[in-house]
């Protein structure tokens, strides 16, 4: 299966900071909800409650991870460390060709 572009369209009046913001939190609320899950199986009377919360603990500390990630991206796209899509000119180099 090919991997899917990182370089899609953004819906109009989005840009890209507002996009990785709105999948943080997202991705925080799903965190916050494992960390709940993992509390409420740890100490219930299921006898693999214990192993489950573990899984859940384990789903919590990747979405962090993740999250994390996306807050470096998002320094580095201001810092402008990031170049124009794959395939596609600079936004300049439109302006050469027309001369």
């Amino acid at each position: 299966m090919a991997e899917k572009e990182t370089y899609e369209a953004l819906p109009a009046g989005r840009s890209l900071e507002e996009l990785i913001e709105a999948e943080r939190a997202n991705l925080m609320q799903v965190q916050g909800m494992a960390k709940c899950l993992y509390d409420v199986l740890l100490y219930s009377d299921d006898d693999d409650g214990t192993m489950h919360a573990d899984v859940v603990k384990m789903i919590a500390r990747l979405i962090a991870e993740s999250v994390d990630a996306l807050e470096k991206i998002v320094r580095r796209f201001k810092a402008g460390e990031f170049g124009p899509p794959p395939n596609k000119p600079a936004a300049n180099a439109d302006s050469d060709s027309s001369t």
